[in-house]
Formats: structure tokens, C-alpha cells, sequence
């Protein structure tokens, strides 16, 4: 039996990191039977509704998540409560690590004109944008094509992600 030494702190980081993003992708990718349920020639539908609730109450949110095809590691998540009001809502954006946090994030909905969103904080699992959607920015999500996303990472080199808008106001409506 050989001895080895033990992990430096950036090892451990690394593979604590590591673990951590297994563990968000374990849960969030969507699971097989959901896949299954799906018309084959109908195109996938991008949002679905998640729940969480303390058997009294259930608080609902649209959510779609793009994965890296190979790694499946996750790239970008977006999920949207509903207000009180059911018009306007809530979004938070997960991001990978990696980004620079001193540039805003850009959120737009097709060509419209980007709202300048800051990054709020990041955890080992990723930054996080959180913005108040108006009941117009709503309207206009349910209608588009697409919600795009801008940061810079480390570097400063742009990096825009597209996310479909398909199924977006039935996930919406659902999760009221």
C-alpha cells in the first residue's frame, strides 16, 4: 500500500467545485420518462414548471436550462415567478463561474432593447442575476423567439447565449 498526501486547497476546491456541479446537473437534467412523453415530431418544448411547497402551499416557476452537449455541464439557467398579479413576474439567471463581474449582464427579448442587469453574487455553483420582469416584458416573452443573454467572461471576450421562448407563456400561465 502506498501512502499519498493529501489534496492541496485547490485540489479540494476543485473537486468539491466539481461534485457540487454533478450534483446540480443530477438534479436538473430533466429526467427520461418526461423525454419519453413527448410527441416526436412535435419540437421539444423549451420551459417546463417546477414546484416546491410545504404540503399547505406550492410556489411555481418557469424554468428552462441549457446544458453543454458533451460535458453536460450546465450553461445557463432561467427561471420566472409569477407575481401576485400573474402579468409581472420575477427572473433569476444562473451563470457559469468564469464571468467578469465588473460588466453588466445584457437581457433582451429578440432585437428589443437590452435591460443592463448586474451580477448580485456567485457561489460554487454559479453567478446569479436576479431582475423584476414588468407585465410588458412579460407580453413580449410570450410572443418572441428568443431571450438572449450577453456577459464578458475573464477575459473580457463577449459570450451570448439564445435561449428559445417556446412554451414560455403556457409554463408561465401554469406555474400561477
Amino acid at each position: 500500500m502506498s501512502a499519498s498526501s493529501p489534496p492541496s486547497p485547490a485540489g479540494r476546491r476543485t473537486a468539491t467545485t466539481a461534485s457540487a456541479m454533478a450534483l446540480v446537473i443530477a438534479i436538473a437534467a430533466p429526467l427520461p420518462s418526461a423525454r419519453a412523453q413527448q410527441s416526436p415530431d412535435s419540437p421539444p418544448a423549451a420551459w417546463r414548471v417546477e414546484c416546491t411547497g410545504d404540503g399547505k402551499t406550492l410556489d411555481c416557476r418557469a424554468v428552462q436550462q441549457v446544458f453543454q452537449r458533451e460535458t453536460r455541464q450546465l450553461v445557463v439557467s432561467v427561471a420566472v415567478r409569477p407575481a401576485a398579479d400573474g402579468k409581472s413576474g420575477a427572473m433569476l439567471i444562473t451563470l457559469p463561474l468564469g464571468l467578469n463581474l465588473t460588466e453588466p449582464v445584457l437581457v433582451k427579448v429578440d432585437n428589443g432593447t437590452p435591460e443592463r442587469q448586474a451580477i448580485q453574487t456567485c457561489t460554487n455553483v454559479g453567478c446569479f442575476v436576479a431582475m423584476t420582469l414588468s407585465d410588458k416584458l412579460i407580453a413580449a416573452m410570450r410572443t418572441a423567439g428568443e431571450l438572449k443573454i450577453a456577459v464578458q467572461d475573464a477575459n473580457k471576450k463577449p459570450v451570448e447565449m439564445s435561449l428559445p421562448l417556446l412554451g414560455f407563456g403556457l409554463a408561465f400561465d401554469k406555474a400561477k
